[in-house]
């Protein structure tokens, strides 16, 4: 909050499909495209053709790359500079008028302390790809953004609440701690209980760990290693690990 900037929510509708293709790649014709039995010099009723693409599609493996190779390249070309440390974030610093991009997949955040120079990023980008305009930042993947008069903090309380309620914990009992030191995990010697189940919990866990909830990360390390066989004793542990995340 030292610089006071002012952080702006962008959505990049179908993404992927501004990627371009470095390779000669082919597909089927999609089903109702063809008219059985009619061969007309048309492409949308003959026969035994393939479609080439032109740009990239979802369900490619290159599509993520293509798709960043791109915005890179615009985003370069309008005077930013790619931080080193983390490839999608990029930066603009100009006699006092800062703007700093991030890219999450097809969510972007736009920080700046001058609002005509963060109006002209915004304008650039719109301009270049299909987007729509969140304006200031609420909520991105499941993090809440709080302002306060000189602080802005991080947190995923909402996000939890739709956890434990998912998994039926909304009403459990609270605890002060994630993990219990004196309690020894070992490794399951019997039938695995509630495998898949068990699985989704650590993913959720998981998510809210590595960006808000470090305080659970030694709890979720330990679990975690039992994923493809747990017992009665893992699901102990991971109950406790829900009834703090209620309680805090």
């Amino acid at each position: 909050m030292i610089q006071q900037l002012v952080i702006h929510q962008i959505d990049v509708k179908t993404a992927f499909l501004n990627g371009g293709l470095e390779e000669e790649l082919y597909m089927k014709q999609p089903e109702g495209f063809v008219i059985p039995g009619q061969k007309k010099e048309s492409m949308q009723t003959q026969e035994k053709k393939v479609c080439k693409l032109i740009r990239s599609l979802y369900g490619l493996k290159q599509a993520p790359k293509q798709w960043h190779q791109k915005f890179d390249e615009l985003v370069l070309s309008f005077g930013f500079r790619v931080n080193e440390f983390d490839k999608y974030v990029y930066s603009k610093f100009e006699h006092e008028k800062d703007v700093i991009i991030c890219l999450y997949v097809d969510d972007m955040l736009i920080f700046g302390t001058d609002l005509e120079e963060r109006e002209k990023t915004k304008c650039f980008s719109s301009s270049k790809f299909s987007m729509k305009d969140m304006e200031e930042a609420d909520v991105i993947l499941d993090i809440k953004i709080i302002r306060n008069n000189d602080s802005i903090s991080l947190s995923k309380s909402h996000y939890i609440k739709k956890v434990l309620w998912r998994f039926n914990y909304n009403d459990c009992s609270l605890v002060a701690t994630p993990f219990d030191p004196t309690y020894k995990l070992t490794r399951n010697s019997g039938r695995p209980i509630a495998q898949l189940e068990y699985a989704k919990v650590i993913g959720c866990v998981m998510y809210a760990m590595t960006s808000t909830r470090p305080d659970i990360a030694f709890a979720v390390g330990k679990l975690s290693r039992y994923t493809s066989n747990p017992s009665k004793y893992h699901w102990h542990t991971i109950r406790r690990v829900l009834k703090y995340l209620k309680k805090t």
